[in-house]
């Protein structure tokens, strides 16, 4: 039990008054709860999620996970979700489909300082405004086409004002009846890049002067006011970390207190200093060590000598993991194979012994490849009667001789792109072409000039033959079936299901998105959509009955720029969300697929260390460390201008670099013809982390 000192439980315990608001609230994962003691919580709430508590006058607005909900006692609640979009979530339970209705996830809410009844509020692609206290809301769209909210704030003085925050294109401001102007000044910049940053959260604080408006970044050390004569935010407080998270501020006479890594902090605002609030880090500690569940948010009120205190995203401050099979996921470091090279003893043996001397406790094998074929032999009788089988690895055989070697296991299963299923029972699972009213296929125009015939008879000429340009319509390669099909969903789970009865660690599930390229893309239909569905909707059913049905870790691939960015646009791979569904997700950080000047500057050879570090820690703190990030390493050379120039071993050894000076939790090596003669030597401690001494492959030391 957590030991609580008499100046922290005073300001935690504001007990004994007959009102809601003069008592202390703790929201977390699992629900609401009130502090009756040093060592007792009552349960308020149970079952929903409370990630923001905002005093609001006679009652208290929660932002929870079943939207915006309202209490004046703390004992009924009431949803005010009115004009706020439903998403629909498809069920697939023994064979049988339903459905469940939950809100848009809010992404934050507000209240304007000078009028409670006024609120804003914002999903990943809307903001909302309610002037009747939530009982209706109005929406507005975003300042982005592109999925990205942040925060949201709101104020009526001088007049009413809207501030949000977009994770791509930065920061913006509208008037009640105008539209979205972007704010300039000193905030949203990543240097030296130039482009824009995330903010994490917007505050208005009412002072008889006038508003101040305070912001913070998602991903820099820093902090901003907003000067209203130049309607621009100025930086007034900079740390020279490349890397830190600052949320949640609380303007109060004493300061601006802010959450960040493992502490509670206030800045002095005249003198631009911070400090460790400690009084407030141990209050949130205190509650944290009472609640079995992870603690988002707080609410002190004032008490005699002491400030009020309201907090959230309190993960920053006091991480818990409640998901069984992470830690079973976590520090593992290895290499993708094609499943034919396991196949084959002499392969599997030269492979095994790379594995041994680059320090690899992990290998990835395709059990459904990038074609749909099955790499093993099915016992399953729905895998059986769709799947083909192609060149099958011994699975019991392979299993037990990595197991006495100690590897641990992954199973990568390709899930919508898939040949196999695509063709399966006349196409019934392929996502639909509604021009040709057949199966879809993603395709591009590709020009060739072609010579023109020579009429018979014509006299022979020396000049140049004449040409023609002919437009040629060019299939990819890909084949992918409908995200939204519930059977799709089943047959790859029955896979996975399958092989970690037959000896497996972890399943690995790659292509989980949505098809983005194709002159053609919007000719795509999904006949098994059902309605109020999206894509997003899509994978988060999808993740939600394999999670149901997977006694295991589960990983996802996912693209560099989901991981990076707080979007899931085009494919639907919104890392917020997905975290909530596995153990470990693994980005493809790779720096030859971003623009070759993306992190570019000088040094130059840093480019791939900068990528892996910043990428990793960006892609934690999206999913608040929910989730294993296990970047795959790009151990491979492509034919662009920066590997031209860079790519070595030792640009294979500086993403690890970047990898092991993030968040540590494991990587996976890429290079799909096998050829891993560029990694360097490993090295981990017995916590399984990454310790400094990497080594590239002729043993020289790193620094």
């Amino acid at each position: 039990m957590y030991s609580i000192a008499p100046r922290i439980l005073a300001l935690l315990l504001a007990l004994g008054a007959a009102t809601a608001q003069a008592q202390t609230l703790v929201g977390a994962s699992d629900g609401l709860y009130r502090l009756e003691s040093a060592i007792r919580l009552t349960k308020l709430l149970p079952g929903t999620e409370v990630r923001k508590i905002v005093p609001a006058g006679d009652g208290f607005f929660f932002m929870t996970s079943r939207g915006v909900l309202f209490s004046r006692d703390l004992s009924t609640f009431e949803e005010r979700n009115a004009g706020i979009p439903i998403k629909t979530v498809k069920t697939f339970t023994g064979g049988v489909k339903g459905f469940t209705k939950e809100v848009q996830e809010l992404k934050d809410l507000e209240i304007d300082p000078y009028d409670p009844s006024t609120l804003v509020a914002c999903t990943k692609d809307q903001v909302f405004l309610t002037r009747d206290s939530g009982l209706t809301w109005q929406a507005s769209l975003s300042p982005s086409p592109q999925p990205g909210m942040k925060a949201v704030a709101v104020t009526s003085r001088p007049e009413l004002l809207v501030f949000a925050s977009h994770a791509i294109k930065g920061p913006f401001v509208k008037a009640a009846t105008g539209s979205w102007r972007e704010i300039g000044g000193d905030l949203g910049k990543n240097e030296p890049t130039g482009s824009a940053d995330e903010v994490s959260d917007i505050v208005v604080e009412a002072r008889a002067d006038g508003p101040a408006i305070w912001a913070a970044n998602s991903f820099l050390p820093r902090l901003y006011s907003y000067d209203f004569a130049a309607r621009a935010f100025r930086v007034i407080y900079k740390e020279s970390a490349e890397f830190a998270s600052f949320d949640s501020l609380m303007p109060r006479a004493d300061g601006l207190v802010y959450v960040t890594d493992g502490a509670v902090m206030r800045l002095d605002v005249n003198r631009g200093t911070t400090a460790k609030a400690a009084v407030e880090t141990n209050a949130v500690l205190a509650a944290a060590a009472l609640i079995q569940s992870q603690v988002e948010a707080i609410h002190v009120p004032a008490s005699a000598g002491s400030p009020a205190l309201n907090l959230c995203e309190l993960w920053l401050a006091s991480f818990r993991s409640d998901k069984p099979y992470r830690a079973a996921a976590d520090g593992r470091h290895g290499i993708y194979l094609q499943t034919g090279f396991m196949v084959r003893p002499d392969s599997r043996a030269t492979y095994d012994a790379l594995m041994t001397d680059r320090g690899l406790d992990t290998v990835v094998v395709d059990l459904k490849d990038d074609n749909g074929r099955l790499r093993f032999e099915p016992i399953d009788p729905l895998v059986k009667a769709i799947g083909k089988t192609s060149n099958p690895l011994d699975v019991e055989g392979f299993v037990k001789e990595m197991k006495a070697k100690g590897r641990y296991l992954i199973a990568r299963i390709v899930v919508f792109k898939d040949q196999r299923l695509f063709e399966y029972s006349g196409g019934a699972y392929a996502v639909w072409d509604s021009v040709t009213n057949a199966p879809w296929r993603g395709y591009e125009w590709e020009e060739t000039e072609v010579p023109v015939a020579v009429p018979l008879g014509a006299p022979p000429s020396t000049a140049a033959p004449a040409t023609t340009t002919v437009t040629e319509r060019v299939y990819y390669g890909e084949y992918w079936v409908d995200p939204y099909s519930e059977k799709v969903w089943e047959y790859n789970v029955a896979i996975a299901r399958e092989i970690i009865a037959r000896g497996f660690d972890e399943v690995q599930f790659d292509y989980i998105r949505f098809p983005t390229d194709g002159a053609n893309l919007g000719d795509a239909r999904y006949r098994w959509k059902d309605a109020g569905m999206d894509m997003e909707s899509a994978l988060m059913s999808f993740l939600s009955y394999a999670r149901a049905n997977i006694a295991a870790p589960i990983s996802i691939d996912i693209y560099g720029a989901n991981g990076w960015y707080r979007s899931g646009v085009r494919t639907g791979q919104d890392v917020e969300l997905l975290a909530r569904y596995v153990d470990a997700i693994c980005p493809m950080f790779y720096p030859s697929h971003f623009e070759q000047t993306f992190m570019g500057f000088e040094p130059a050879v840093q480019r791939p260390y900068r990528i892996y570090k910043l990428g990793t820690l960006r892609n934690s703190y999206i999913a608040r460390k929910r989730v294993v990030v296990r970047p795959y390493v790009q151990a491979f050379f492509l034919n662009v201008r920066y590997d031209r120039a860079w790519y070595s071993p030792a640009y294979v050894a500086l993403e690890v670099d970047g990898i092991r000076d993030a968040s540590n939790e494991g990587l996976l090596f890429w290079n799909n013809s096998g050829r891993y003669d560029d990694l360097p030597v490993l090295r981990t401690g017995l916590d399984r982390r990454l310790v400094l001494d990497l080594k590239p492959r002729d043993g020289t030391l790193l620094d």
